[in-house]
């Protein structure tokens, strides 16, 4: 981060420790410029720490090339909120000093968690397409040499990813049949979801393996205690063993067979479900001049 930022740490009573940074223009037109960069960043979502990066720099010169192109906008999405959210603090000093396993977590476990239902079932493709166009771009721009990895990591990748993909909308049209609908009622689903979980008794919220299908029963391993379920409730003809399932499987006293309740994520074999640090719920910009900029 520049040498012009200055960080002060507050504590409140009772409280978590807050990091304050502040940022000294060297000029009016840098000002001008941050407020730019501001306008097109703010299109894919990117934490206001990013603009003072180089990652940022780079991801808002990548979208004007194709400013209204909603693909590359959905990917920068993605990549920005791995590298200020997930990373965070631990973010890599430069795409140079980046490693092999940067470009794997954010492929086969990163990404699962951003996977957006559609009919058409694309998104898979789009991502591996789009995050390969950037790096290419990358490694010309910066003389860095990924494009190789990311492209094997991409398709070793890919028909596991279609997988995840698949399951993810199929337990959510399980759940929300009506979901790609006008007329779709979210409180109507969401009152039967939960009549449905209030019968049950027992409940477990973990991070799962699958192990085998038998029937319609899909039989999953739990990760940390290695515990067998045997769950209903899961498209159980497309899925395949080795994917990781995270989420919350419930049933009643005296049952044997678990059923699906919600889905956290759905993750490759080579994927997991990541720990993210505390949520930014508050985040706030003020320029020398008084002008503020704050979100939730």
């Amino acid at each position: 981060m520049s040498s012009r930022f200055k960080s002060k740490y507050f504590r409140n009573k009772n409280g978590p420790q807050v990091s304050v940074r502040t940022y000294e223009f060297a000029n009016p037109a840098e000002r001008q410029q941050l407020l730019r960069d501001l306008a097109f960043s703010s299109e894919f979502e990117m934490r206001y720490r990013g603009l003072f990066e180089y990652y940022g720099k780079d991801f808002i010169s990548y979208k004007k090339e194709k400013p209204s192109d909603k693909k590359r906008n959905e990917f920068l999405r993605v990549i920005s909120n791995f590298m200020t959210n997930y990373l965070d603090d631990d973010c890599p000093p430069s795409w140079k000093q980046c490693s092999s396993s940067f470009w794997e977590v954010l492929i086969y476990s990163f990404y699962p968690d951003h996977i957006k239902l559609s009919p058409n079932e694309q998104n898979v493709e789009d991502f591996l397409y789009q995050l390969k166009k950037f790096v290419r771009w990358l490694d010309k721009r910066n003389g860095t040499s990924w494009y190789p990895a990311v492209e094997q990591y991409s398709s070793e990748a890919f028909p596991e990813l279609k997988i995840c993909e698949r399951i993810i909308n199929r337990i959510f049209l399980i759940d929300f049949p009506r979901i790609h609908h006008d007329d779709w009622n979210l409180d109507q689903d969401i009152d039967r979801l939960k009549q449905k979980f209030n019968q049950c008794t027992n409940q477990v919220d973990s991070s799962f393996k699958v192990t085998s299908i038998i029937g319609e029963r899909v039989v999953l391993t739990e990760t940390k205690t290695n515990c067998t379920y045997y769950v209903k409730g899961l498209p159980y003809e497309i899925i395949s063993p080795g994917i990781k399932m995270s989420g919350i499987i419930c049933n009643k006293n005296g049952d044997q067979t678990w059923h699906w309740y919600h889905t956290h994520g759905i993750y490759p074999s080579k994927g997991e479900r990541l720990e993210y640090p505390v949520s930014i719920k508050h985040e706030g910009l003020k320029t020398n001049d008084g002008v503020n900029f704050f979100k939730k």
